[in-house]
């Protein structure tokens, strides 16, 4: 299976072997060891590298070797050493690599929305803030007492999609202090970066583009619309007060369309008027503006606003306004899952001097991919979830047959967790189809 766990590990190992030595001496553990290294340690969900490190068992050095094609074991040591002088970007353009196969599958046909865009979402996330532990490339906030607060986040953007549960993200860019820039980053200045970097590995694939309210401004409407992209950002009464007073004015009144529709239990009602100017100092910026207020089940009421590039009818408003409230996912699907559900988002694996903390985190939000592939393709994958509960429960049981048992594969591993979990009667149709998938 081409998107099974061991083609697309074989595909971070090629890339691996790409990435030029930084090093001038010590090379007798490759560089490639110690990202491949990094990546089972993520894979497995170990909770940190001296976990991996420590007290290994043979089994384990043999599955690193055999699973993840590693020649030499680094101690948590060197790892973290060796990876604090390699920078995210060099593995940035992996995402795409990995993509490119669940596009290749046909994998995506159902994500597609209008004219063939595929919905991305955008939003940032801190994963490491301390008073006390600092890097070059560490943001800086000074609070009222003078204590400075050092911090590390990412910009990551993630294809979703309202009616499927797993989420694809192409990748992430560190929000952090850049070389020779006195003040801190941005998330704008992330999105930016990223943006460019996403057209230009994807130079065929539109995309419509989710935000909060910050992206919502004339210099990146601008720079969407350039490219020929899509949008369908979030706006505030406060921070765009030009466009709600134009949608408010007496004039455009006759000109907004209405309509109410129920969706899943929910009653919504739209309103919404194409052509009005996002701002004064932006005249030249014309956006399609829509409201939506939705009550639930339990009468609780919610108001949306959103500007699109897209012209707004009463054939797709339900559509958009679905399309636009799966911004969520990138939170709850992304960095919820990340923080809460084995993969210790949060926890400090190693924070180093210049860019291992960054690209700690782009790693583990490269398994995490390869895992949410998995979820997506894979139905022996999908049917231990299912028998294990939660993935949790699956990760502790994959770290517990890492350790005690010698796999060839991620097959032989899947084969192994069905054989002691699901009931002999049922493990025939079970095992013959692992046969066709991994």
């Amino acid at each position: 299976m081409s998107l099974g766990y061991d083609h697309l590990l074989s595909t971070c190992q090629s890339w691996f072997n790409n990435i030029s030595d930084h090093r001038k001496s010590n090379k007798k553990i490759s560089l490639a060891d110690m990202l491949n290294s990094a990546l089972a340690m993520f894979t497995f969900k170990y909770p940190s590298m001296l976990a991996l490190d420590s007290g290994r068992m043979k089994s384990e050095d043999a599955n690193l070797k055999s699973l993840f094609g590693i020649k030499n074991i680094p101690s948590d040591t060197a790892l973290r050493e060796t990876l604090d002088e390699v920078s995210p970007d060099v593995l940035h353009g992996l995402f795409g690599e990995l993509f490119n196969k669940v596009q290749g599958e046909d994998r995506l046909k159902s994500y597609a929305v209008f004219d063939n865009h595929l919905i991305c979402a955008m939003d940032g996330v801190q994963f490491f803030s301390s008073k006390s532990v600092k890097c070059q490339y560490c943001q800086q906030k000074t609070l009222k007492n003078d204590d400075v607060v050092y911090s590390h986040g990412m910009l990551g953007a993630v294809v979703v999609h309202p009616d499927h549960p797993e989420v694809l993200p192409l990748g992430a860019e560190p929000i952090q202090h850049q070389d020779g820039n006195t003040k801190n980053d941005h998330e704008l200045n992330s999105a930016k970066r990223l943006w460019n970097r996403l057209w230009d590995e994807h130079p065929t694939q539109k995309f419509l583009h989710l935000g909060d309210a910050l992206f919502a401004n004339g210099p990146m409407i601008r720079h969407i619309e350039e490219r020929r992209h899509s949008y369908l950002l979030n706006v505030k009464p406060d921070s765009h007060q030009t466009l709600f007073a134009h949608f408010e004015h007496p004039q455009n009144q006759h000109a907004y369309e209405h309509k109410k529709f129920t969706v899943k239990g929910e009653k919504i009602e739209a309103w919404f008027i194409n052509n009005l100017p996002l701002n004064n100092s932006a005249g030249d910026v014309r956006v399609n503006f829509l409201i939506v207020n939705i009550s639930d089940s339990k009468g609780k009421k919610t108001t949306f606003t959103w500007v699109t590039n897209i012209p707004i009818s009463t054939s797709n408003v339900v559509k958009l306004s679905q399309y636009a409230r799966a911004r969520w996912k990138i939170e709850n699907e992304t960095f919820n899952t990340l923080k809460n559900q084995g993969y210790n988002f949060e926890h400090n694996y190693g924070h180093g001097y210049k860019h291992l903390a960054n690209t700690l985190a782009i790693l583990m939000l490269l398994a995490f991919l390869i895992d949410q592939i998995q979820q997506m393709s894979n139905k022996v994958f999908i049917q231990l979830i299912k028998v294990k509960k939660t993935r949790t429960r699956l990760w502790e049981d994959m770290r517990s047959a890492f350790k005690i048992k010698n796999f060839n594969s991620f097959k032989h591993l899947l084969e192994y967790l069905i054989a002691n979990t699901i009931p002999k009667t049922k493990q025939k149709n079970t095992v013959k189809h692992i046969k066709s998938v991994t």
